[in-house]
């Protein structure tokens, strides 16, 4: 598919639908989502005017059907959010068609306050003389209807309930936009359906279709925050993308409990440049850390590996020089160049494991109780004190990430260990083929030890010395020659 087209969706919602959950999901949720797209044109409901089912409709232009079949668009459908999922399912049906322009002519400024829909099937061979009637004849009397305001005519290319025409077929479809007040059915309307060549082309159609709708409403696209994209389930990505437009671009992705100012210093050594080269650097705070919408899916590392994807799409980039990512964003690293390995070159995974344990899943639970007992200041000492070594637990670095951990979402929180309590992609690890780097900070723990057998084939290993869980803040100048190196 290609060029400019129309999407129409029609719906029957069943006895078992919630009137008020639906249209609230629809006009907050579905629609406006799909106009933040920008070959989403218009988007607008309508509700039938004519007694017959289904009793409502949906219809977008689009500037360009092939976006349609890119991922950016099809994901709306594949990571449908909670209440979506839960409002869908009671609908008694849903039919949706996919058509590409074949003309239009007349001029609405807005959204037309009555459409008749018409469509018809004929064989292949018959729709030349029946275009021809169309646009000769036929659109040039409704134009005299009172109140007609444009004719569009579409070819349908993706079947809805119906699926295609058969064989040696095909379906067209004429969208006649009015006035609330018009015409039709008068004087002027039925002279248009009452012609010798409107009979003949008539008499060739297979099937055909009439619908009138009412408008119900108008979408106004999602809104979003200033640097922040929202995805399809509600999270909110807030990001900065800083650097030279023309420089090759770095991910890098936090941890659990932190923002995407834990990468300040990292940051600043890739603008000013690294071996004589500069990078432009895009960092964010990952799903959770300010907010976790109540419709949001339950975190997992495919939701957020696939988070990035969407970030990078909205902020029009195609691929990255590396994605570099620390605990659980070191997972997503490893799980982007996984699911999604053309949109990377490099991956950084730093202090992290590639599956969950029964002493982790209780450790978090554990933390999750003391969040919400005792407040996520008692939450930020006991963290700051694990994930640094000794000598540094009072260091700036330590204070910046205590009070970042202190203005943490609890209930974000809680959904991040979601992701770390469910997790193993061992299994994917030896066929991953991006070139990698893993880091691990030599006091954390078991983590070097683990990070060194995770056996990805393109990865290589480095320890930082006299650093943690946050290498990079504890040993600057070391991570920065390890990462260098790699880049």
């Amino acid at each position: 598919m290609k060029g400019p087209g129309y999407l129409a969706v029609a719906i029957q919602p069943s006895k078992d639908t919630d009137s008020d959950a639906f249209h609230e999901w629809y006009n907050t949720e579905h629609g406006p989502l799909r106009l933040r797209l920008p070959f989403i044109l218009t988007g607008d409901r309508y509700k039938a005017a004519d007694g017959l089912r289904p009793e409502w409709s949906a219809v977008y232009d689009v500037s360009d059907l092939s976006w349609l079949e890119k991922r950016i668009y099809t994901r709306l459908r594949e990571e449908r959010s909670k209440r979506e999922q839960k409002v869908m399912g009671t609908f008694e049906s849903l039919d949706r068609k996919i058509y590409s322009t074949i003309g239009s002519r007349g001029d609405s400024k807005g959204p037309a306050p009555v459409q008749v829909a018409v469509s018809v099937r004929l064989p292949e061979a018959d729709a030349d003389e029946f275009n021809k009637w169309y646009e000769e004849e036929h659109i040039e009397m409704l134009s005299k209807v009172p109140g007609w305001l444009r004719t569009r005519r579409f070819k349908l290319e993706v079947g809805g309930l119906m699926g295609m025409p058969p064989a040696g077929q095909v379906e067209l479809l004429a969208v006649h936009d009015y006035e609330a007040k018009n015409g039709l059915n008068g004087p002027e309307h039925k002279a248009a359906a009452a012609t010798p060549w409107r009979a003949k082309v008539i008499g060739k159609v297979t099937w055909s279709d009439r619908r009138t709708w009412s408008h119900h409403l108008q979408f106004d696209a999602l809104e979003e925050a200033p640097s922040s994209v929202t995805t399809t389930d509600g999270a909110e990505l807030k990001f900065q993308m800083e650097g030279n437009p023309n420089d090759p671009v770095i991910v890098c992705v936090n941890s659990i409990l932190t923002s995407l100012h834990i990468w300040d210093d990292v940051t600043r050594a890739l603008l000013n440049g690294v071996n004589g080269k500069t990078y432009r650097v895009l960092r964010y705070n990952s799903r959770g850390y300010s907010q976790q919408a109540e419709r949001s899916n339950p975190t997992r590392f495919d939701l957020l590996a696939d988070d990035l994807e969407y970030l990078l799409e909205r902020t029009g980039v195609d691929k990255v020089h590396a994605v570099l990512g620390i605990s659980m964003g070191g997972v997503t690293a490893i799980n982007f160049a996984i699911r999604h390995p053309d949109m990377l070159e490099k991956f950084v995974a730093c202090d992290c494991n590639v599956a969950d344990s029964p002493a982790n899943n209780k450790a978090w639970g554990e933390r999750v109780e003391l969040a919400k007992e005792k407040g996520m200041g008692a939450l930020a000492e006991v963290t700051v004190k694990r994930w640094f070594t000794e000598p540094n637990h009072e260091s700036s670095n330590a204070k910046k990430v205590r009070q970042m951990i202190e203005q943490a979402s609890v209930q974000g929180f809680e959904q991040s260990t979601g992701a770390l309590c469910n997790y193993n992609i061992r299994e994917h690890l030896p066929k991953i083929k991006t070139p990698g780097l893993l880091i691990a900070g030599e006091g954390d723990g078991k983590l070097p030890e683990a990070m060194q057998n995770f056996g990805i084939p393109t990865a290589t290993f480095t320890s930082i010395p006299q650093a943690g869980h946050l290498p990079m803040l504890e040993n600057h100048d070391a991570f920065m020659e390890a990462l260098a190196g790699f880049l």
